[in-house]
């Protein structure tokens, strides 16, 4: 009997259609619950943001450098690669529904990183230790299911996170390169270690610089592109909006065509996984924050959802869509590359550019969840070896097939998103509690 088969099939049923439907499910709780908070809320969610460094409050990092480094575990190559993979397998449609998850996770989102904040606690290194495992604890009384999700989330950080990343971005510097694999995730790891050994402050003065550089650098690149395609812009939306709800027949060789339900389908789980709403991996950064406000400190992380997808994304998504050539057979990372490429000779760097530093951010930012995950079972004192163990593994990146260590990862993700959608929602009185306690 194949064990990693047996994980696969089970990882395979718990990421059906049944998970969309309860991530999703829990954003449309959280929206009407809160009456639409991420509509009300959000201009105050901006002007929260511009005005974070005047917050003040316990926490070891600022506002801003939370959300920063929430940003870089959140942009990733989801927002390359994911998008080119959702309009490739949904059609242009399935943009329209990744819009419609994204405003519904908002919600989401404000939910699990209020309640991070309002239950953390102070670790004995003077860290603040939020998340799940934490609110589950404290809110609900159900110590071993709190053990079950931080188990589960610092074994799959560790093991998954790692290789999955690093596995991605060695193959792209072996086939731009030639570079081996296991050289560059030999590189990789050194980069993550020079940050992570520092912890958390360390970690919230690199992506604090980081996520702006790559994110901004990314947009400018798009923008570029879109203003020479720009003839083909209103009609790239147009296609958005009408095959949200309508069939897309191709007359292109290299493209079957796609359905409403495909659209739905690809365009709310490219969303999700994007933009990390349900995980509850945000909460632990925003947990850490210095602000005397768990309401003000959880409208700021509703802003990652809004940057990463309704900006980031949709950069992406027009750029492949205004390039003309998204029929043509190309998919993920290579579509997105052949259409920046289409527009302007160096387009390819700029995705190739974007890819490792998209990965890079995410081991940095991902590193410090499963070390707070990891704390929560052993103590402050398993932080350092955790960041050597992480750093180690991902050398395991350099395996030419990965595909088992995604399946686990998918199996151990989809334990802890159920996990903590469970805790937020039986928590949910709590989280309206205080959110019209003080109605800002």
């Amino acid at each position: 009997m194949d064990l990693f088969k047996i994980i696969k099939d089970i990882a395979d049923f718990i990421w059906g259609p049944q998970m969309l439907v309860f991530i999703l499910g829990s954003g449309v709780y959280f929206s009407f619950r809160l009456k639409g908070i991420q509509f009300r809320k959000l201009p105050q969610a901006f002007r929260e943001l511009k005005n974070s460094k005047t917050i003040t409050g316990d926490g070891n990092i600022t506002p801003l450098q939370a959300l920063m480094s929430a940003l870089s575990g959140m942009v990733g190559n989801g927002n390359i690669a994911g998008v080119a993979t959702a309009i490739v397998a949904g059609g242009p449609g399935s943009i329209f529904w990744m819009w419609i998850s994204a405003i519904i996770l908002m919600a989401t989102m404000y939910s699990e990183s209020l309640l991070g904040f309002h239950f953390r606690e102070k670790d004995e290194d003077g860290t603040y230790l939020g998340g799940p495992m934490v609110y589950i604890k404290k809110g609900l009384n159900l110590k071993w299911l709190s053990t079950a999700f931080a188990i589960a989330f610092a074994v799959k950080t560790l093991i998954a996170t790692t290789s999955i990343q690093s596995n991605s971005m060695s193959i792209i510097l072996k086939n731009e390169f030639g570079t081996p694999q296991l050289l560059s995730c030999v590189i990789i790891a050194f980069l993550t270690w020079l940050v992570i050994i520092g912890g958390l402050k360390k970690i919230a003065k690199t992506t604090e610089f980081l996520s702006p550089f790559m994110t901004i650098s990314y947009l400018i690149g798009g923008l570029i592109v879109l203003s020479i395609n720009s003839d083909q812009i209103l009609f790239a939306l147009k296609q958005i909006f009408f095959y949200a709800f309508n069939d897309f027949h191709s007359v292109e060789g290299g493209f079957a065509g796609t359905t409403v339900l495909m659209a739905l389908r690809y365009g709310a789980a490219r969303g999700a996984y994007s933009n990390e709403a349900g995980t509850g991996s945000v909460a632990i950064m925003h947990a850490t924050a210095k602000s005397g406000s768990a309401v003000k400190q959880s409208l700021i992380s509703m802003t990652g959802v809004f940057i990463d997808t309704i900006i980031i994304c949709t950069i992406t998504a027009l750029v492949i869509l205004t390039s003309g050539i998204w029929t043509e057979g190309l998919n993920s990372t290579a579509l997105a590359s052949q259409s920046f490429s289409s527009a302007i000779s160096i387009g390819n760097w700029i995705v190739l550019g974007a890819s490792l530093l998209f990965g890079y951010s995410t081991l940095i930012a991902w590193s410090f969840y499963g070390e707070q995950c990891a704390s929560y079972l052993f103590g402050d004192k398993i932080k350092v070896y955790y960041r050597w163990l992480f750093c180690s593994a991902i050398l395991l990146g350099a395996a030419s097939d990965a595909e088992n260590i995604w399946s686990l990862g998918d199996l151990l993700n989809g334990f802890t998103v159920i996990i903590n959608l469970i805790g937020i929602i039986l928590l949910s009185p709590i989280v309206i509690k205080l959110t019209f306690a003080k109605e800002l």
